[in-house]
């Protein structure tokens, strides 16, 4: 019952000390993530709460025991037991009483030294056969003038399960935060693959003569007309700047949020451009846009490259393998043939 006690408390302790803001825990910064820990986890501990409840702990019989003998039904129950407070091993009691063969066979094999189990197990049958009682059987309280302890062992089924559904949901939660931090690094690279074509077809629509803002319009039709199946960042911010500035946000704050919420310097200084075009006009703006896409295109290039050399690197260990495939078969008949 403790156990469960102790990790309740550990886990509310944790998080409130977090929601306090003592400390910082990357794990705990996904909501979605913590919703699941603590749906699991005080889930599992409650469940073993009642599994426990139910069960029952362990029973302690310190001045000796007695059972009831019952002819229709056999008690059948393994008990720990300590003498003078020191761990001295199990005892197996069953009532009425049966010896196997091979119990019989052991007992013939023991030498006289006998084991301190075996010697308290043969106590508890002469104390009961002094007894000679017919309706109880008697689990002694003292012993060579020791004092014995006789202890049910309690059933841990509830703690087990309570701290598989602690690790179950610490499983979780990390996962969780893989997958977050998957999506985040997908994302940005997503958004840089995706730079060199949007700053090459902005530039294209402003050297045609169209309004920077008319030209982020004209993007977000074309990608709304395409409909994607797997979305674009990049594009569905530009959708949402031109719906920033159709509810009355202005062009410059619309822009500097576009470069925020992408988060990539890229998208920063093209955000900063596209601000300066409203300051102080559009004098240099084509000749700006021109290098950018020009100096975007070289940047994907590059990483292209970075991409390719990591996949024939991916590569290496599967051809590796396959070569190992391929020389066995050459080889294996071979050497059969040569020795047969």
């Amino acid at each position: 019952m403790g156990v469960h006690i102790i990790l309740f408390v550990i886990v509310s302790g944790v998080f409130a000390v977090w929601k306090v803001g003592w400390f910082r825990l990357e794990l705990l910064d996904d909501k979605k993530g913590r919703r699941l820990f603590l749906a699991v986890a005080l889930a599992g501990n409650f469940l073993g709460l009642v599994v426990t409840w139910q069960s029952g702990s362990g029973t302690v019989y310190s001045n000796g025991c007695q059972l009831e003998k019952n002819t229709d039904d056999t008690y059948d129950e393994k008990f720990m037991v300590s003498v003078d407070g020191e761990q001295a091993g199990s005892i197996h009691v069953q009532v009425p009483e049966k010896e196997s063969e091979d119990d019989e066979q052991k007992r013939a094999e023991e030498n006289a030294e006998e084991s301190l189990e075996q010697r308290l197990s043969d106590a508890v049958v002469l104390y009961n056969e002094e007894k000679n009682d017919p309706d109880y059987y008697y689990l002694p309280a003292e012993w060579e003038g020791k004092h014995l302890e006789w202890e049910i062992p309690g059933d841990h089924s509830g703690t087990l399960l309570a701290a598989l559904s602690f690790f179950a949901a610490l499983t979780v939660l990390v996962k969780q935060v893989q997958d977050e931090q998957e999506a985040r690094k997908k994302r940005t690279e997503q958004l840089l693959m995706d730079y060199p074509g949007l700053v090459m077809k902005f530039t294209l629509l402003v050297q045609a003569g169209m309004p920077v803002r008319r030209a982020f319009q004209k993007m977000a039709l074309d990608y709304r007309k395409k409909s994607p199946e797997q979305k674009r960042y990049a594009y569905e911010e530009i959708v949402r700047v031109c719906r920033e500035m159709d509810s009355g946000v202005s062009e410059a704050e619309a822009y500097r949020k576009f470069g925020e919420r992408c988060g990539q310097i890229k998208y920063k200084t093209f955000s900063v451009l596209l601000i300066q075009n409203l300051q102080k006009g559009s004098r240099r703006m084509s000749e700006l846009l021109e290098k950018e896409s020009m100096e975007a295109w070289d940047e994907r290039k590059r990483k292209a490259r970075v991409m390719g050399e990591a996949a024939a690197t991916k590569l290496l260990l599967p051809m590796m393998m396959m070569l190992a495939v391929v020389m066995a078969i050459i080889m294996v008949p071979a050497f059969l043939s040569f020795y047969g």
